[in-house]
Order: structure tokens, then C-alpha cells, then sequence
């Protein structure tokens, strides 16, 4: 009897402990797999991946490359590929589909237009600049009138300027360069410079002003350098000096919107890539510190055509 009491006990002692595990419905937890983690953390960090390609203005080029470096700081996974080569080519480029964006001192030309989208993310003035020297240090400004008779071969020698004598060595930009463009049209009327030597450039003419004597070219002030004099423009109502109080007020008259073209509307990275160009962080606080550059927002004037 007592052994039969037993077996009872144990019974039910075992249907209890089997009633009780059944009802506890939770799942032990995972083991944590650190490599399925740190591979997650990667993706999240990395986001997207792939290339962005603009070619075209040099004189824009500056601007872009900041933006560049901060673009890429913010997406790991992607590449900003900035070329030079002057306005036209880069306008050519993104007409052809060889890049997603290209870079522009100047509108798209008539037959370009239909295809291309314009994204304005600045304003750069130009300057007439030269090579330093006893020659021309009593020269602070130029009317545009004797500008575009030194452009034009008309005047020869900084005597004829106010200066003392020394032949004056004009350097052009190449006919495709955005700079050449602004400037000739405001200044000239049109494509109407002396024949001269050329620099595609802006960095290598500016060092190329640097080591002629006389010289004299045009570039954007983004390119303004301590070693080069920059001039003024001349008038009745006094000297008008290249920066951005001028050039946004419309007293200075020669600028250009950048311009970054793509075909028809971005896509995906090189529309990221714009839209951090034209957003209020770059806009408002890296642009205004990249030499030269004046953000579109800031000018009281406005020009649909070079």
C-alpha cells in the first residue's frame, strides 16, 4: 500500500511539472552572432554606393570640390569625380550622356536647351588680372572702354593705361572656356579678343601670369590671387571694386551664374549630390567661405542670358 502511494505521488508530481513547463509559451532568446551585426552597422553607415562625374567650368571647379569633400564625408560609399575642361565641353559631356552633370559659366546654347536641365548653384564674379609689377602699380582700375581695347589689341603698352612702359602680353582663355565667354560678351561685345596665346586653365594661368612680365588675362575671383593685380572697373561715379557688396548690388557688372546641367531631371546619386549643393547648409554656410563664390539667394539682380 505504501509502495502504491508512492507511485501516485510521483505521478502526479511529474503531470504538475509537465502542466507547468507547458504553459511557459517564450522562446529562449538568440545567440547574438557579432559578424550579422557588424555587417548591418556597415550597410547603415555606408548607404548607397556608386559614382557622380561632372566636367566643365574650371572656374566652377573650386566650389565643386568642396562640396565633393563634404558630400563624400556623408556618404561613404560614394564618389565624386570632378573634371575640367571649360564650359563647353562640360556642356557637351552632359549632352552626350559621358557625365551626369555639367559644370557652366554660361547658359546652354539654343540647341542644347530643350534637352538639358539648369541648376543655378552660385554666383562668381570675373576680373581682368595681371602680373604684378612698377609698371602698373598706379593702375588700381580700368574703365571697361580701355579693357576692351587691351582685349582687343587696340592698346599695346601699360603707358597708354596711366602705367610706365612695358608691352602689355595678353593671355586668352581657350575659345570653349565659360570665363572667355562672360567676360568677352560683357566686356567686348562678343568673342572679339586679339590673337594670343592660350591657357585652358585657371590654376596654370594663374601661375602663368605669375611668371610673364606685362601680362595681363581674365579669370574668376574665386582664382584672385595676392600676387596678381586685380583690377577695378573705372567710371565717372569712381571705381567699382570685383566683390560680392558689387557684384550683388548690380554696380559690378561682370558675373555669371554657375551653372550645373544635367540631362533632363536627376536621378538618384546626382541628385543627392545637387540637392546638397542647393540646400540651405551648403548654401548658407560653406559657400560664402569658398573664395569667390556668392550664393544665388543674396543677388538683387538677375540675367537670363549671358
Amino acid at each position: 500500500m505504501t509502495h502504491q502511494w508512492t507511485l501516485v505521488a510521483r505521478t502526479v508530481a511529474l503531470a504538475l511539472a509537465l502542466s507547468a513547463f507547458g504553459c511557459d509559451k517564450s522562446q529562449p532568446p538568440a545567440p547574438e552572432r557579432p559578424q550579422q551585426a557588424a555587417s548591418a552597422a556597415a550597410k547603415a553607415d555606408n548607404g548607397q554606393t556608386g559614382t557622380v562625374q561632372a566636367s566643365g567650368s574650371s572656374a566652377l571647379q573650386p566650389l565643386v570640390n568642396a562640396a565633393k569633400e563634404q558630400f563624400e564625408a556623408r556618404n561613404k560609399g560614394v564618389s565624386v569625380e570632378v573634371s575640367a575642361g571649360g564650359s563647353k565641353k562640360g556642356l557637351a559631356d552632359v549632352a552626350a550622356g559621358a557625365v551626369q552633370i555639367g559644370d557652366s559659366d554660361i547658359f546652354a546654347p539654343e540647341d542644347l536647351k530643350a534637352q538639358l536641365v539648369d541648376h543655378r548653384v552660385a554666383v562668381v564674379g570675373f576680373a581682368a588680372m595681371a602680373n604684378k609689377g612698377p609698371f602698373n602699380e598706379k593702375i588700381p582700375a580700368i574703365t571697361i572702354l580701355d579693357l576692351a581695347k587691351v582685349f582687343s589689341g587696340a592698346v599695346t603698352d601699360w603707358k597708354q593705361l596711366g602705367g610706365t612702359a612695358q608691352p602689355i602680353v595678353v593671355i586668352n582663355r581657350a575659345p570653349g572656356s565659360g570665363t572667355r565667354a562672360v567676360f568677352g560678351s560683357i566686356v567686348l561685345g562678343g568673342d572679339k579678343f586679339v590673337e594670343s596665346q592660350t591657357e585652358d586653365n585657371s590654376g596654370a594661368l594663374v601661375a602663368k601670369l605669375k611668371q610673364t612680365k606685362g601680362a595681363i588675362s581674365y579669370l574668376a575671383l574665386s582664382f584672385a590671387d595676392p600676387e596678381l593685380r586685380v583690377f577695378g572697373i573705372k567710371s565717372d561715379a569712381g571705381v567699382v571694386e570685383p566683390n560680392a557688396a558689387s557684384i550683388t548690388a548690380g554696380t559690378y557688372p561682370i558675373w555669371s551664374y554657375e551653372h550645373m546641367y544635367t540631362k533632363s531631371q536627376p536621378t538618384t546619386l546626382a541628385k543627392q549630390f545637387l540637392d546638397y549643393m542647393l540646400s540651405p547648409d551648403f548654401q548658407e554656410h560653406t559657400l560664402p567661405n569658398v573664395k569667390g563664390f556668392i550664393p544665388v539667394t543674396q543677388m538683387k539682380v538677375s540675367r537670363d542670358k549671358d
